[in-house]
């Protein structure tokens, strides 16, 4: 064989081989790239509505269901974290945040930390104080994660011993 014959033979070699390398290479071992895992923080825009306010027949309970009848507060940012079970809803708007369980589209949570009492003397100069009380929470995440409708329900008791209960209702969106 001539020098010009096994040049012609190398090079038909390298070009059908592409530079083949006669040892074995190991696979590749490196794990695969993966997404980073989703945010156990969402954030919502809710919306309260008064429901009702149950409690003595005494000026503070017509007083209070007058003032709030008809209320509502929309677009109120809410955050929720889920981790697990665990779940917590806070918002610089509402009077307490919240803590819970969730289980599947279900949740229930109570007030982080105990609602504010107050009160004012009535015209016909009687007075009520409510004590500080307890507020809860429970609802349900649908929609694909997109939308929340919850009852909010703050309980009290007044200085006579006589409960007065709030309640609300909740329509939140997903923003993200």
């Amino acid at each position: 064989m001539n020098l010009n014959n096994s040049m012609l033979i190398m090079t038909l070699i390298v070009a059908v081989c592409g530079g083949c390398s006669s040892s074995p290479t190991a696979p590749d071992s490196s794990p695969s790239p993966t997404a980073p895992p989703a945010s156990p923080m969402t954030n919502w825009v809710v919306t309260q509505r008064f429901v009702s306010v149950n409690g003595p027949d005494n000026c503070w309970v017509r007083a209070q269901r007058a003032q709030l009848t008809g209320a509502i507060f929309p677009d109120l940012p809410m955050t929720i974290t889920r981790t697990g079970t665990a779940i917590t809803l806070d918002g610089d708007f509402f009077q307490v945040n919240y803590a819970g369980t969730a289980s599947g589209n279900e949740f229930s949570a109570s007030g982080k930390q105990p609602l504010a009492g107050g009160g004012a003397p009535c015209q016909d100069g009687t007075s009520f104080q409510q004590m500080p009380g307890i507020s809860n929470l429970s609802g349900r995440i649908s929609g694909g994660d997109q939308l929340l409708t919850a009852t909010e329900v703050n309980s009290y008791r007044l200085t006579s011993g006589e409960p007065v209960t709030y309640t609300w209702g909740w329509e939140a969106v997903r923003r993200n």
